[in-house]
């Protein structure tokens, strides 16, 4: 083997070592979560966090709005049951898999082309559909503690002007969320009445049923600890991962965008991320 063959097979093991220690390092996680971290108050929310304040039309990738046409949703429904046609779209196009991760146009190629997709790869292209179609739309994280998680999922919240309020959506697994009244409910709802203890429907709104169905109540459990993921800017993530992906892995892409501080944010609403953080 040559010399510079020797050298790029370092080099890519450096790489990979790199992004090894910060995907799994505590302080890794610890320095990330510091550096990414917002305490908000629930009565501050509004459109905090909104995708569609942090983006333009002539950001998107021209096969979103080629696709949209597919779509063929009804204009005259409230945005939610206009969310559940796109939703209900993207599940019976998109079998999902292993995550992807990369510019919106690539994440979307592949979805379509059934060679991936996992729950943050749904939100991504679900904020652009709704964006599209003038639906205001956020995306939340949640996770079941700081340090070794034993899982991290994403899902999303539409505005309903009909019932005057946001409301959660889980694209990924097909469900959304009702009161015994059958009440859709907002992010915030769900996991009160969670932590309450009072009862949550989860409702398939297709034909799709997750296979890991068994998994849902334990995303969405009492001592869940969900975040608005907020300036989430296409723009920003397409030029980075279009410029570096040949080159970088994701982990350290996404490492770079945070040093040059164009990085999303994590806005904590019902818990205060820095006591969570002492509590290791």
């Amino acid at each position: 083997m040559s010399a510079i063959a020797n050298n790029i097979v370092s080099s890519q093991t450096v790489l990979k070592r790199i992004s090894k220690f910060f995907n799994r390092h505590p302080i890794a996680y610890f320095i990330r979560y510091i550096l990414m971290s917002e305490n908000v108050n629930e009565k501050d929310l509004g459109d905090l966090g909104c995708f569609n304040n942090s983006n333009s039309l002539a950001s998107i990738p021209p096969l979103y709005f080629e696709i949209n046409n597919k779509i063929e949703i009804d204009a005259s429904l409230d945005e939610y049951d206009k969310a559940l046609q796109i939703g209900k779209f993207l599940r019976s196009t998109m079998k999902g898999g292993p995550g992807i991760g990369l510019s919106s146009k690539e994440t979307l190629e592949k979805m379509l082309a059934n060679q991936g997709g996992v729950c943050s790869d749904f939100s991504q292209i679900f904020n652009i559909f709704c964006f599209i179609n003038n639906i205001k739309v956020k995306e939340w994280g949640c996770i079941d503690r700081f340090y070794k998680t034993q899982f991290g999922h994403s899902f999303n919240e539409i505005y309903s002007s009909r019932r005057q309020k946001w409301v959660a959506l889980d694209i990924h697994k097909g469900i959304v969320f009702t009161d015994n009244t059958g009440n859709p409910l907002s992010v915030v709802e769900l996991f009160l009445a969670l932590r309450r203890g009072n009862q949550v429907n989860f409702t398939h709104y297709s034909h799709y049923i997750s296979p890991d169905h068994d998994r849902t109540p334990k995303v969405y459990a009492p001592y869940t600890i969900p975040f608005i993921i907020s300036n989430n800017k296409n723009e920003v993530t397409d030029f980075y991962f279009e410029k570096y992906q040949k080159i970088l892995s994701p982990i350290l892409i996404n490492t770079l965008i945070l040093l040059r501080r164009k990085n999303h944010k994590f806005l904590f609403v019902m818990d205060d991320y820095k006591e969570k953080l002492r509590s290791k």
